[in-house]
């Protein structure tokens, strides 16, 4: 027992005096030159990544503001376009600070663009919604407010962003679409041009006066103060039914009046229709003889 307590005292006291060898001023001088170009470039990478992450911010604000400022670009895609330009230069800035310190950059570009390929195979449907929003605030096809009607939905252009657009129909129901669907249909812009023609049809017996009937669909519409003058209200006989005369009325009106007027004119045309002696016929089952 002895024995092996002195072996470890003199274990200890052989580490110990290696050690104190070591640590001497000439081993720690002898460190301090081999240790200070790998801590230089450290502190240069350092400097490199901070001087590097400012500029790139700064750049980024520079080129919202000055994409902002161009004719007919969209705000978000201001935002989004300075944001790409700030995380490229941030990538640079980190490549060359990982290459400060010695590391193969043409290597990790290889391995970043790798990875930069699996991502995009792996998000390549969120991707394709991020080229299609940028495409829809370069093109503006629509813009908030506007009453769309585009991959099968109908509804007024709420919010816009680089991956969705929002609609609200008519009943009040929030619609998101992914833009890569928006961009890829054809799109109807049911507000851009300002007015609207709304168009309502109406049957006849066939033994009322036609000409009497077209005037009262005529003088009804005029006087509706939301139907728009010019161009001038029209109607016309547009088929024969089976049972009817049918008679179609076209006028024009302002965009958020469209609505209003289609359903006021199918009122108005009816009531003046009752007090013209204008019947409008119910629909005739003719049976056949089986005999």
């Amino acid at each position: 027992m002895e024995e092996n307590v002195n072996e470890v005292a003199g274990a200890a006291a052989d580490n110990l005096a290696e050690a104190g060898a070591f640590l001497s001023p000439e081993n720690l001088i002898e460190l301090a030159k081999t240790a200070w170009p790998y801590a230089l470039k450290g502190i240069i990478a350092l400097l490199i990544l901070w001087i590097g992450f400012k500029i790139a911010r700064w750049l980024g604000r520079m080129a919202t503001k000055s994409i902002v400022k161009a004719p007919n670009v969209d705000e978000t895609l201001a935002t989004f376009l300075g944001s790409l330009v700030r995380y490229a230069v941030m990538a640079m800035v980190a490549i060359a600070a990982i290459g400060q310190v010695g590391v193969q950059t043409a290597s990790l570009v290889a391995i970043f663009g790798a990875a930069g390929l699996a991502i995009g195979l792996a998000l390549q449907g969120t991707l394709s919604n991020i080229a299609a929003g940028v495409m829809l605030m370069l093109f503006r096809p629509f813009k908030l407010g506007d009453m769309v009607r585009v991959a099968g939905e109908e509804g007024v252009v709420t919010e816009m962003s680089i991956f969705t657009t929002e609609l609200t129909t008519v009943d009040n129901i929030q619609v998101i679409i992914g833009n890569g669907e928006v961009f890829g249909a054809n799109i109807q812009n049911l507000t851009s041009k300002g007015t609207r023609r709304v168009d309502n049809d109406f049957g006849i017996d066939y033994d009322d006066d036609i000409n009497k009937a077209i005037k009262i669909i005529t003088d009804t519409a005029k006087a509706h103060p939301s139907v728009l003058s010019e161009p001038a209200p029209w109607a016309k006989v547009t088929g024969l039914g089976e049972s009817s005369v049918d008679i179609q009325s076209r006028v024009w009106a302002k965009s958020e009046d469209y609505w209003d007027v289609m359903f006021d004119l199918n009122k108005s045309v009816k009531e003046a229709f009752d007090k013209g002696g204008i019947t409008i016929p119910y629909p005739i089952s003719v049976e056949l003889d089986s005999k």
